[in-house]
């Protein structure tokens, strides 16, 4: 901590729209003063927000030289954090397409996985060594020893590691969504089990549920017509929809994808809860609704009923209002639908449900924003794995 803010310097490899940075950053432990994005779009959000520029590159074409020189300029003369969630595509088993690693390892076995090599590069060439490192990604990981055991081991030549699933909704965010999470501390001859949060126990917590975190949004038509600005309903607000309105006097981004009007249709037929695919399967959608042509990749397409009998549980879904949500994938291509409105869930909505502030806003176009939240680690629970690690920090120096 060798600077004047008293904050531990933190550096946000694989950045993405900033969850991640955003709650280090809500902790009051950690500054950013460095971020590697090389989506141009994703980067805006990231400057607009976090307030730091953004180094445009992917991140194995990054000098960590380029990442101490911010540092620099931002009153710090070393790094004391990196952290980063390195694409997840390749290792999620909802993940079909030809870029998934297993696919790619069979065409070269020795081939090491550029992202988290890159990753490592970073860590493995700083000096002084960070004080911490955290890294995020999807459970499906540690089906890959070559990568998730490599990197593990890699991580304790130098730190005290851990590694553990952590569930969102346990730690306050109104959402089902279960992630990996890699951590290290230097220098810590402590239990490497308080490394991260532990989840609690289900029946110790108060979970937040969807309409205590969108219900003061008003309604929206099936349309892609974007209100720049637009109200938040009269009356008074849940504990949760303050905290996430904090700084804002109207409401921005709550825009929807527009649909096709028979895919509307099918709408009306799922009840709070279920899936098109469980809905047809208990009778509740007339076969007229189930059939219709569409366009995929250039290509004319039909929906059918043998397309519903291929379709994973999770997609064209419908929110319930007294639970949690279903883990919040990219709206329009999954079809995550509203409780009691026949349309997509806004960006504004998907942004609540992944505990952004309402202030934070997205760049790009609706298709590119609901990508960007997809793939963001929720700030709160960023935050709660900050304030422990923080303190954990604060104490050795004691």
């Amino acid at each position: 901590m060798a600077n004047a803010h008293n904050k531990y310097s933190l550096v946000d490899l694989f950045a993405g729209a900033g969850g991640l940075s955003l709650g280090f950053k809500m902790s009051g432990f950690f500054e950013p003063v460095a971020a590697v994005e090389s989506n141009s779009k994703v980067a805006d959000t990231y400057e607009a927000n976090i307030g730091i520029k953004v180094i445009r590159k992917e991140v194995g074409k990054v000098g960590f030289e380029e990442l101490l020189r911010d540092a620099n300029s931002k009153g710090f003369t070393s790094i004391d954090a990196v952290i980063g969630g390195p694409p997840c595509r390749p290792f999620t088993t909802a993940n079909k397409g030809g870029t998934r690693w297993v696919i790619v390892k069979k065409e070269n076995e020795e081939l090491e996985h550029p992202d988290w090599h890159a990753l490592w590069r970073i860590i493995e060439v700083l000096s002084p060594k960070p004080r911490v490192v955290v890294a995020e990604n999807v459970m499906g990981l540690k089906n890959h020893d070559e990568v998730f055991s490599k990197f593990i081991d890699r991580l304790g030549k130098y730190y005290t590691k851990i590694s553990r699933e952590l569930h969102a909704d346990c730690f306050g965010v109104p959402q089902n969504r279960k992630r990996l999470f890699i951590a290290g501390i230097r220098d810590f001859d402590g239990d490497p089990e308080s490394i991260l949060p532990k989840n609690p126990q289900a029946e110790s917590i108060k979970k937040i549920t969807v309409k205590e975190a969108i219900g003061d949004l008003p309604e929206l038509s099936n349309n892609s017509v974007k209100s720049p600005i637009s109200k938040y309903l009269e009356g008074r607000p849940t504990r949760y929809q303050s905290l996430r309105r904090i700084k804002c006097s109207a409401l921005f981004d709550h825009c929807t994808h527009s649909v096709q009007p028979v895919m509307a249709e099918r709408f009306k037929y799922i009840p709070e809860g279920y899936s098109l695919r469980k809905a047809w399967e208990e009778g509740l959608v007339p076969k007229e609704v189930m059939t219709s042509e569409y366009y995929l990749q250039n290509r004319k397409r039909k929906f059918s009923e043998k397309t519903i009998e291929n379709m994973h549980s999770n997609i064209y879904r419908r929110l319930k209002w007294d639970n949690v949500s279903c883990t919040i994938t990219h709206v329009r291509k999954t079809v995550l639908i509203h409780p009691n409105q026949d349309r997509l869930i806004s960006v504004r909505e998907a942004a609540r449900l992944q505990s952004f502030p309402d202030w934070f806003r997205f760049s790009g176009s609706t298709s590119q924003q609901y990508q960007q939240i997809a793939d963001a680690v929720p700030p709160l629970l960023a935050q709660v794995i900050a304030t422990n690690l923080g303190k954990l920090l604060i104490n050795m120096r004691h």
